[in-house]
């Protein structure tokens, strides 16, 4: 098994105190043709039921500036996250590792393989065939082009903003797919009858109701960005429509854009064991119609922030593999990457693949910052599936050596490298 071992990256925490603090939005149209190859079913995806969006949003204290680019995809491979942060810096002239690139982990969207041949990790009998179709090289080559072009322009239309952050309650549509048995095991339950009632013995996985908005506008009070985060996958017409979607969190947005609170924006958090409470299209408009509600009165009450410095920095690690993906791979560690944004009393942790929703708890319950967001499915695909230490034991599809190539202590890893790097902007921002 290898040593734990981080190795913190171009760290931007020593910012002097800005004169202002400015921010700006892009969003483009990334939908794919219809007859490209969906990555499941390996056949085209044939329909098109709403589009596929990137945005980004650009923030700066006068000495730093930091890219959050999302996009309506599965994931954000690490071959695809270094791919568009290189052509990103090219052009505009910021820092690659001061851009974080997110994904809603939208099932009815592409994946983001887009390089030159499969990533390391990549299934080569389900995902590498899928990304050898032409349309799908012309696709990525456009995702690409189109976030730098967002990002630059995003970067133009920077003005003089202020942050504010409410929160609402959105647990009526979460479900923990990790139901408990009597002995402590887990009978893992992706779609269930009825996400209210559990018979045999079960008891409920826990859930974070937790829905957090912050508002980014302008000193007019006219909006910028709506940036609404919670850990639900993005599963509620998967599989059962085979067409191109953006799910839940593309109807919530539209439902936005009615109205005036600039673009919104979806952040994933650590959604790997919690889905939708109910599926299919009329599940979409009802819980669309609750979550976009609640947005808006969330904001309505959301608490004026300090800004302060922005502070960047990041750290790769060294995850231990399982003894299977160690013999797959033919290494006994895997690298991942963890990133923390600070802006005064608010932070934002990445962590790459599908971390279960008890990482996300686990790095807010300890982080110095009060307000502080932890997104999955950002800055690479790292070990796929991560819980906490002791996770493996209790079984499960999400901790099965299928889907998590990371040894049962790998959670933790990122954990404690998370909290580190949080406590080292506090005390950066203390001086």
């Amino acid at each position: 098994m290898s040593t734990f071992i981080a190795t913190v990256v171009t760290p931007t925490i020593g910012s002097v105190s800005p004169a202002t603090f400015t921010a700006g939005v892009a969003s483009a149209d990334i939908t794919p043709d219809p007859k490209m190859k969906n990555w499941v079913r390996r056949q085209p995806y044939g329909a098109l039921s709403d589009p596929l969006f990137a945005r980004a949003v650009v923030l700066s204290d006068g000495i730093t500036k930091i890219v959050l680019l999302a996009w309506d995809l599965l994931d954000a491979k690490e071959f695809a996250v270094a791919r568009v942060r290189t052509a990103i810096s090219k052009v505009t002239g910021i820092p690659g590792n001061h851009v974080i690139v997110h994904a809603s982990h939208n099932h009815s969207g592409p994946q983001s393989e887009m390089g030159p041949g499969p990533s390391p990790e990549v299934d080569m009998r389900t995902s590498w065939p899928t990304q050898q179709d032409p349309l799908y090289r012309a696709w990525a080559d456009r995702v690409v082009q189109t976030c730098v072009d967002l990002v630059a322009k995003a970067d133009a239309a920077r003005q003089p903003a202020t942050l504010a952050v409410g929160r609402a309650f959105v647990g009526e549509w979460m479900f923990n797919r990790r139901p408990i048995k009597p002995d402590n095991a887990v009978d893992s339950m992706a779609s269930p009858a009825d996400p209210y009632v559990l018979g045999k013995e079960l008891r409920f996985g826990t859930v974070d109701p937790t829905m957090t908005v912050l508002s980014l506008r302008a000193v007019d009070g006219k909006g910028i960005a709506t940036l609404f985060h919670a850990p639900i996958h993005a599963v509620s017409i998967y599989p059962t429509y085979p067409g191109i979607s953006a799910d839940w969190p593309g109807a919530v947005v539209r439902r936005l854009r009615e109205s005036p609170s600039g673009e919104p924006i979806f952040l994933q958090g650590c959604a790997g064991d919690i889905v939708p409470a109910r599926r299919g299209f009329e599940a979409v408009k009802a819980m669309s119609q609750l979550i976009a509600e609640r947005v808006v009165a969330a904001q309505k009450v959301g608490a004026q922030l300090e800004t302060g410095p922005l502070r960047t920095s990041r750290a790769l690690i060294g995850i231990p593999a399982t003894a299977a993906a160690s013999r797959e791979l033919g290494r006994d560690s895997i690298e991942a990457e963890v990133q923390v944004v600070s802006l005064g009393a608010s932070a934002i942790v990445t962590l790459p693949g599908e971390p279960l929703l008890e990482l996300g708890t686990a790095i807010q319950h300890r982080s110095p910052f009060p307000h502080t967001l932890v997104l999955g499915y950002a800055n690479g695909r790292g070990i796929g599936y991560v819980g906490l230490p002791g996770g493996k034991i209790k079984g499960g599809y999400e901790m099965s050596e299928d889907v998590g190539l990371g040894a049962d202590e790998a959670g933790g890893f990122l954990v404690e490298t998370a909290v580190r790097l949080l406590e080292e902007h506090a005390v950066a921002s203390k001086r």
